[in-house]
Protein backbone atom coordinates (compact mmCIF):
# COMPACT_ATOMS: atom_id res chain seq x y z
CA UNK A 1 0.00 0.00 0.00
CA UNK A 2 2.76 2.45 0.97
CA UNK A 3 4.85 1.47 -2.06
CA UNK A 4 1.83 2.07 -4.30
CA UNK A 5 1.35 5.51 -2.76
CA UNK A 6 4.99 6.43 -3.38
CA UNK A 7 4.84 5.26 -7.00
CA UNK A 8 1.65 7.28 -7.49
CA UNK A 9 3.38 10.34 -6.05
CA UNK A 10 6.30 9.87 -8.43
CA UNK A 11 3.93 9.59 -11.37
CA UNK A 12 2.19 12.75 -10.24
CA UNK A 13 5.51 14.56 -10.06
CA UNK A 14 6.28 13.50 -13.63
CA UNK A 15 2.90 14.77 -14.86
CA UNK A 16 3.42 18.00 -12.94
CA UNK A 17 6.76 18.39 -14.67
CA UNK A 18 5.19 17.93 -18.08
CA UNK A 19 2.93 20.92 -17.34
CA UNK A 20 5.94 22.92 -16.17
CA UNK A 21 7.52 22.60 -19.63
CA UNK A 22 4.40 24.15 -21.19
CA UNK A 23 3.90 26.90 -18.60
CA UNK A 24 6.92 29.21 -18.12
CA UNK A 25 5.41 30.45 -14.84
CA UNK A 26 5.20 26.98 -13.27
CA UNK A 27 7.59 25.53 -10.73
CA UNK A 28 11.07 24.45 -11.80
CA UNK A 29 11.43 20.87 -10.59
CA UNK A 30 14.15 18.30 -10.00
CA UNK A 31 13.17 14.64 -9.42
CA UNK A 32 15.45 11.71 -8.56
CA UNK A 33 13.95 8.22 -8.85
CA UNK A 34 15.42 4.87 -7.84
CA UNK A 35 13.83 1.40 -7.73
CA UNK A 36 15.43 -1.97 -6.92
CA UNK A 37 13.79 -5.40 -6.84
CA UNK A 38 15.48 -8.77 -6.24
CA UNK A 39 14.09 -12.31 -6.11
CA UNK A 40 15.26 -15.82 -5.32
CA UNK A 41 16.87 -16.55 -1.96
CA UNK A 42 15.85 -13.09 -0.76
CA UNK A 43 12.93 -11.06 -2.07
CA UNK A 44 13.61 -7.35 -1.65
CA UNK A 45 12.17 -4.13 -2.99
CA UNK A 46 13.35 -0.56 -2.43
CA UNK A 47 11.93 2.65 -3.83
CA UNK A 48 13.17 6.20 -3.33
CA UNK A 49 11.95 9.60 -4.48
CA UNK A 50 13.91 12.83 -4.01
CA UNK A 51 11.94 15.82 -5.30
CA UNK A 52 12.60 19.58 -5.33
CA UNK A 53 10.21 22.19 -6.69
CA UNK A 54 10.95 25.93 -6.77
CA UNK A 55 8.90 28.95 -7.80
CA UNK A 56 10.14 32.56 -7.92
CA UNK A 57 8.20 35.84 -8.02
CA UNK A 58 10.56 38.78 -8.59
CA UNK A 59 12.48 39.02 -5.28
CA UNK A 60 10.57 36.18 -3.58
CA UNK A 61 10.83 32.40 -3.96
CA UNK A 62 9.33 29.27 -2.48
CA UNK A 63 11.10 25.88 -2.49
CA UNK A 64 9.73 22.48 -1.52
CA UNK A 65 11.98 19.49 -0.83
CA UNK A 66 10.52 16.00 -0.47
CA UNK A 67 12.53 12.82 0.20
CA UNK A 68 10.93 9.38 0.60
CA UNK A 69 12.47 5.91 1.00
CA UNK A 70 10.53 2.66 1.38
CA UNK A 71 11.67 -0.96 1.20
CA UNK A 72 10.85 -4.53 2.21
CA UNK A 73 12.78 -7.78 2.64
CA UNK A 74 10.79 -11.03 2.37
CA UNK A 75 7.61 -8.93 2.67
CA UNK A 76 8.79 -7.36 5.96
CA UNK A 77 9.31 -3.61 5.97
CA UNK A 78 12.98 -2.61 6.40
CA UNK A 79 12.92 1.02 5.22
CA UNK A 80 10.26 3.65 5.86
CA UNK A 81 11.39 7.27 5.78
CA UNK A 82 9.73 10.52 4.75
CA UNK A 83 11.22 14.01 4.95
CA UNK A 84 9.87 17.32 3.66
CA UNK A 85 11.02 20.92 4.04
CA UNK A 86 9.54 24.20 2.81
CA UNK A 87 11.69 27.34 2.42
CA UNK A 88 10.46 30.86 1.70
CA UNK A 89 13.03 33.51 0.67
CA UNK A 90 12.80 37.25 0.13
CA UNK A 91 15.93 38.63 -1.53
CA UNK A 92 16.24 42.16 -0.15
CA UNK A 93 19.85 42.68 -1.34
CA UNK A 94 22.12 41.26 -4.05
CA UNK A 95 23.68 38.62 -1.81
CA UNK A 96 21.22 38.34 1.08
CA UNK A 97 17.73 36.92 1.63
CA UNK A 98 15.40 36.71 4.59
CA UNK A 99 14.15 33.17 5.06
CA UNK A 100 11.46 31.18 6.80
CA UNK A 101 11.50 27.38 6.87
CA UNK A 102 9.43 24.48 8.15
CA UNK A 103 10.54 20.85 8.15
CA UNK A 104 9.04 17.47 9.04
CA UNK A 105 10.64 14.02 9.26
CA UNK A 106 9.16 10.59 9.92
CA UNK A 107 11.59 7.65 9.98
CA UNK A 108 10.17 4.49 11.56
CA UNK A 109 13.65 2.95 12.00
CA UNK A 110 15.24 5.97 13.72
CA UNK A 111 13.32 5.61 17.00
CA UNK A 112 11.47 8.89 16.44
CA UNK A 113 7.71 9.01 15.87
CA UNK A 114 8.29 12.36 14.16
CA UNK A 115 10.54 15.41 14.16
CA UNK A 116 9.35 18.92 13.32
CA UNK A 117 11.04 22.32 13.22
CA UNK A 118 10.19 25.82 12.03
CA UNK A 119 11.56 29.35 12.30
CA UNK A 120 12.95 32.50 10.63
CA UNK A 121 16.44 33.07 9.35
CA UNK A 122 18.65 34.57 6.65
CA UNK A 123 20.74 33.35 3.72
CA UNK A 124 24.01 34.62 2.27
CA UNK A 125 24.61 33.90 -1.44
CA UNK A 126 28.38 33.73 -1.79
CA UNK A 127 28.52 32.43 -5.39
CA UNK A 128 25.81 32.31 -8.04
CA UNK A 129 27.48 31.66 -11.38
CA UNK A 130 27.34 29.13 -14.20
CA UNK A 131 30.29 27.17 -12.80
CA UNK A 132 30.05 27.60 -9.02
CA UNK A 133 27.19 28.06 -6.59
CA UNK A 134 27.54 28.52 -2.84
CA UNK A 135 25.15 29.74 -0.15
CA UNK A 136 24.92 29.64 3.63
CA UNK A 137 21.74 29.77 5.71
CA UNK A 138 21.03 30.20 9.41
CA UNK A 139 17.69 29.92 11.24
CA UNK A 140 16.40 30.23 14.78
CA UNK A 141 14.00 27.34 15.33
CA UNK A 142 11.35 25.85 17.49
CA UNK A 143 11.77 22.05 17.30
CA UNK A 144 9.52 19.22 18.43
CA UNK A 145 10.84 15.63 18.64
CA UNK A 146 8.66 12.72 19.76
CA UNK A 147 10.16 9.27 20.26
CA UNK A 148 8.35 6.01 19.46
CA UNK A 149 6.93 3.65 22.07
CA UNK A 150 9.49 0.96 22.96
CA UNK A 151 8.53 -2.72 23.45
CA UNK A 152 10.53 -5.27 25.46
CA UNK A 153 10.11 -9.05 25.77
CA UNK A 154 10.25 -11.09 28.99
CA UNK A 155 14.07 -11.21 28.81
CA UNK A 156 14.29 -7.40 28.60
CA UNK A 157 15.35 -7.41 24.94
CA UNK A 158 13.83 -4.74 22.72
CA UNK A 159 11.30 -5.83 20.09
CA UNK A 160 12.27 -3.57 17.23
CA UNK A 161 10.03 -2.05 14.59
CA UNK A 162 8.34 -3.40 12.43
CA UNK A 163 7.54 -5.96 15.16
CA UNK A 164 7.42 -9.02 12.82
CA UNK A 165 6.14 -11.31 15.61
CA UNK A 166 3.81 -8.73 17.14
CA UNK A 167 3.97 -7.05 20.56
CA UNK A 168 1.37 -9.04 22.52
CA UNK A 169 2.44 -9.41 26.15
CA UNK A 170 5.42 -7.10 25.74
CA UNK A 171 6.36 -4.43 28.27
CA UNK A 172 5.79 -0.93 26.89
CA UNK A 173 7.77 2.22 27.55
CA UNK A 174 5.80 5.16 26.11
CA UNK A 175 7.55 7.59 23.79
CA UNK A 176 8.52 11.04 25.03
CA UNK A 177 7.88 14.52 23.62
CA UNK A 178 10.64 17.16 23.64
CA UNK A 179 9.91 20.72 22.51
CA UNK A 180 12.80 23.21 22.51
CA UNK A 181 14.32 26.28 20.86
CA UNK A 182 17.48 25.97 18.84
CA UNK A 183 19.19 26.82 15.58
CA UNK A 184 20.02 25.37 12.18
CA UNK A 185 23.00 26.10 9.93
CA UNK A 186 22.96 24.98 6.30
CA UNK A 187 25.28 25.15 3.33
CA UNK A 188 24.89 24.28 -0.36
CA UNK A 189 27.71 24.03 -2.92
CA UNK A 190 27.55 23.17 -6.63
CA UNK A 191 30.31 22.89 -9.21
CA UNK A 192 29.86 22.30 -12.94
CA UNK A 193 33.14 20.48 -13.54
CA UNK A 194 32.56 20.24 -17.30
CA UNK A 195 29.44 20.91 -19.31
CA UNK A 196 26.88 18.24 -18.42
CA UNK A 197 28.73 16.95 -15.34
CA UNK A 198 28.05 18.46 -11.90
CA UNK A 199 29.20 17.95 -8.32
CA UNK A 200 26.89 18.90 -5.43
CA UNK A 201 27.33 19.06 -1.67
CA UNK A 202 24.72 20.06 0.89
CA UNK A 203 24.93 19.88 4.68
CA UNK A 204 22.95 20.99 7.71
CA UNK A 205 23.44 21.13 11.47
CA UNK A 206 20.46 21.49 13.86
CA UNK A 207 20.90 21.86 17.61
CA UNK A 208 19.15 22.82 20.84
CA UNK A 209 19.94 25.99 22.81
CA UNK A 210 19.15 24.14 26.06
CA UNK A 211 21.40 21.12 25.44
CA UNK A 212 24.26 21.51 22.98
CA UNK A 213 24.81 17.74 22.91
CA UNK A 214 21.36 17.31 21.33
CA UNK A 215 22.15 17.91 17.66
CA UNK A 216 21.47 16.46 14.22
CA UNK A 217 23.72 16.50 11.15
CA UNK A 218 22.72 15.79 7.56
CA UNK A 219 24.96 15.59 4.49
CA UNK A 220 24.35 14.74 0.85
CA UNK A 221 27.20 14.39 -1.65
CA UNK A 222 26.25 13.80 -5.28
CA UNK A 223 27.42 13.84 -8.88
CA UNK A 224 25.10 14.22 -11.86
CA UNK A 225 25.78 13.50 -15.53
CA UNK A 226 23.38 14.73 -18.20
CA UNK A 227 22.22 12.33 -20.91
CA UNK A 228 19.74 14.77 -22.49
CA UNK A 229 18.24 18.20 -21.82
CA UNK A 230 15.70 16.62 -19.46
CA UNK A 231 17.35 13.46 -18.11
CA UNK A 232 20.49 12.80 -16.07
CA UNK A 233 22.06 9.93 -14.19
CA UNK A 234 23.09 10.56 -10.60
CA UNK A 235 25.01 8.97 -7.73
CA UNK A 236 24.53 10.24 -4.19
CA UNK A 237 25.64 9.42 -0.67
CA UNK A 238 23.60 10.64 2.32
CA UNK A 239 24.56 10.70 5.99
CA UNK A 240 21.89 11.25 8.67
CA UNK A 241 23.33 11.60 12.19
CA UNK A 242 21.61 12.06 15.58
CA UNK A 243 23.98 12.63 18.50
CA UNK A 244 21.44 11.57 21.16
CA UNK A 245 19.22 8.98 19.43
CA UNK A 246 16.50 7.11 21.34
CA UNK A 247 17.92 4.23 23.38
CA UNK A 248 18.54 1.17 21.24
CA UNK A 249 18.93 3.09 17.96
CA UNK A 250 22.11 3.83 16.02
CA UNK A 251 23.45 7.36 15.70
CA UNK A 252 24.22 7.20 11.98
CA UNK A 253 22.15 6.19 8.95
CA UNK A 254 23.73 6.16 5.49
CA UNK A 255 22.18 5.80 2.05
CA UNK A 256 24.05 5.18 -1.22
CA UNK A 257 21.85 5.57 -4.26
CA UNK A 258 22.01 5.64 -8.06
CA UNK A 259 19.13 7.49 -9.67
CA UNK A 260 17.44 8.58 -12.85
CA UNK A 261 17.06 12.38 -12.63
CA UNK A 262 14.38 14.41 -14.38
CA UNK A 263 14.75 18.19 -14.61
CA UNK A 264 11.89 20.27 -15.98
Amino acid sequence: MKKTALISLAAGAALFGADAVKDPNAFVTHTELSYVQTGGNTDTTAFSLDFTGKKAWDTQSLKLDFDALYGTENSIENKNKLFTELNYDWQFAEYFTLNYLAGYKNDKFSGYEYQFYTGPGAKYIALDGKTFGLDFQGNVLYSADETMDKYYDANGDEIKYPYPDGTAGARVEPGEFDGYYGAMLKGNFSWVIVEGFKFLQEASYRTSFEDGSNYFVYSKTAVESKISDMFSLGISYKIDYANLPPEGNERTDTTFMTSLIIDY
